[in-house]
C-alpha cells in the first residue's frame, strides 16, 4: 500500500551514517517535523546540488522545527564520505537493505525497484502527530529543499524549535 498524505509514519529506529541512532517516534514526540530526502548516490552530482542545499538550510529547518535527513542504498562509508565533501550537518541515513525506502513507498531509480541500488528522487516531510505530511515524488534536485522549507513556512503554527521563553 503507497503511503499518502494523513496516513501515519513508519516512525522506526534506524542507524545513521556516523552509527547514531534515530528514533523517528522520539522526534515527533519532541513535536518535531521530520524531512526525508531519498536521493540516488551520493557524490553525484544532482544529489550533490540536493544535498547542498540542505546543508546550506539545515539552520533555517532547524528553527521551524525540523529535522533533516538525506536517504540512500548507499554503504555508511559512502555516506560519510559525502557527509564531509559537503560539510552537510543534517543526518544521512544508509539503507542499503531497502528497508526505509519500503516503508515510505520509495521506489528504486527509473522503475527498476533497488535492483541498481539507487532509489528515486522523492521527499516526505512528517508532522508532528507522526503522520504523512507532503509527498513529493520525483523532484528536482536543484530546487527540493527551497520548496520544502518554503512549504514548513508556509503551515500555519509551525512548531518552533524552541519554545518561547514565559515573559518574567
Amino acid at each position: 500500500m503507497e503511503l499518502k498524505p494523513g496516513d501515519p509514519a513508519p516512525l522506526m529506529q534506524v542507524q545513521d551514517a556516523l552509527g547514531r541512532t534515530v528514533d523517528l517516534a522520539e522526534l515527533v514526540k519532541q513535536g518535531r517535523y521530520i524531512v526525508l530526502w531519498f536521493y540516488p548516490k551520493a557524490s553525484s552530482p544532482g544529489c550533490t546540488a540536493q544535498g547542498k542545499q540542505y546543508a546550506d538550510l539545515l539552520e533555517a529547518f532547524r528553527q521551524l522545527g525540523a529535522e533533516v535527513f538525506g536517504v540512500s542504498a548507499d554503504p555508511a562509508s559512502a555516506q560519510c564520505r559525502f557527509i564531509d565533501q559537503l560539510a552537510l550537518g543534517g543526518g544521512m541515513i544508509p539503507d542499503p537493505d531497502g528497508k526505509v525506502g519500503r516503508a515510505f513507498g520509495v521506489g528504486g531509480w527509473l522503475g527498476f525497484g533497488l535492483l541498481l541500488g539507487l532509489y528515486n528522487r522523492d521527499t516526505i516531510l512528517i508532522n508532528p502527530q507522526g503522520q504523512i505530511e507532503k509527498i513529493w515524488r520525483n523532484v528536482n534536485p536543484f530546487q527540493d529543499a527551497r520548496r520544502v522549507l518554503e512549504y514548513l513556512k508556509s503551515k500555519a503554527g509551525a512548531t518552533p524549535a524552541q519554545p518561547e521563553p514565559a515573559p518574567t
